[in-house]
C-alpha cells in the first residue's frame, strides 16, 4: 500500500468516526431537549444512515427503580418510545432490507404499487384532517371513506359538509380493493384513525404483494426516499 494510499483511507476513516461523534452530540442535545435535562446518562449509542442515532437513556421505571430505555432521534426528532419497527428500520445499517425483512415486501420489486399506495394515504389524510377541522372529528367506521364523498346517514351527521364533498370518489388499492379504514367513535377524546391496504388478496396478513400496507408505514418509506 502506497503513503498516498494509505494516507486517504486513514483521513476517510476519520472523517467517518467524526461524523458519527458529531452525530451523537446533536442526538444528545436533542435527547436532553426532550427529556427536559442536561445530565441524563447514555448508552450505546450509535449512528445509522439518514442521520438517526439509537441508544438508550437511564431512566426510572413505574416503581422508581432505575432502568435503561430504548431512544431513536431521527434529524432533531427525538422518539422516546419507540416500537419494534422503529428499531428494526431506523437502527439499521441497511433500512431497505430491514423494512422489506420486517413488513414481508420486496419494495424495490413492488414500488409502483406501494407508492401509489402512499400517494393514497397522503391524499386521503389531508382529506380526512380537514374533514376533522370542519367536523370536530374523523368519521367513524361505519361512515367510512365514503364519508369524504357524501354525508354519511350512519351516526352523527358532519357539522359542516362542502357543496361537492372533499372528493369525487374513493380510491381503490392497485388491485381494485377498498382501502380498509377503521375509526372507533369514543365521546370527548379524539381518536384517530387507522388506514391500511390488505394487499392483493384483500386479507389481513400475508407476503409480497399479499402483505398489509399500512398508513402508519408512511414514516419508514419516507425515511427511505431520504437516504
Amino acid at each position: 500500500m502506497s503513503r498516498l494510499t494509505a494516507a486517504l483511507l486513514l483521513t476517510a476513516l476519520l472523517g467517518h468516526l467524526t461524523a458519527c461523534t458529531s452525530n451523537e452530540e446533536k442526538a444528545t442535545q436533542v435527547m436532553n431537549e426532550s427529556l427536559r435535562s442536561t445530565s441524563k446518562t447514555y448508552k450505546d449509542m450509535a449512528s445509522y444512515p439518514g442521520n438517526v442515532t439509537c441508544g438508550k437513556y437511564l431512566d426510572r421505571d413505574f416503581q422508581g427503580f432505575p432502568v435503561y430505555k430504548e431512544f431513536v432521534v431521527v434529524d432533531t426528532v427525538a422518539d422516546l418510545r419507540p416500537n419494534k419497527l422503529d428499531l428494526a428500520i431506523y437502527c439499521s445499517d441497511d433500512p431497505l432490507a430491514a423494512l422489506n425483512q420486517a413488513l414481508s415486501i420486496d419494495y424495490e420489486q413492488q414500488k409502483d404499487q406501494i407508492d401509489s399506495i402512499l400517494n393514497d394515504f397522503r391524499m386521503l389524510s389531508d382529506l380526512l384532517l380537514q374533514y376533522e377541522e370542519d367536523n370536530r372529528n374523523f368519521p367513524v367506521t361505519e361512515q367510512g371513506l365514503q364519508a369524504l364523498v357524501e354525508p354519511s346517514p350512519f351516526g352523527n351527521p358532519p357539522l359542516n359538509f362542502p357543496e361537492g364533498g372533499y372528493i369525487q370518489a374513493v380510491p381503490l388499492d392497485p388491485w381494485g380493493n377498498d382501502y380498509a379504514y377503521d375509526c372507533p367513535p369514543f365521546a370527548g377524546i379524539r381518536m384517530h384513525y387507522k388506514l391500511q391496504s390488505l394487499g392483493a388478496d384483500a386479507t389481513e396478513g400475508g407476503e409480497g404483494e399479499n402483505a398489509d400496507i399500512k398508513r402508519s408505514y408512511l414514516p419508514y418509506f419516507d425515511h427511505l426516499e431520504r437516504i
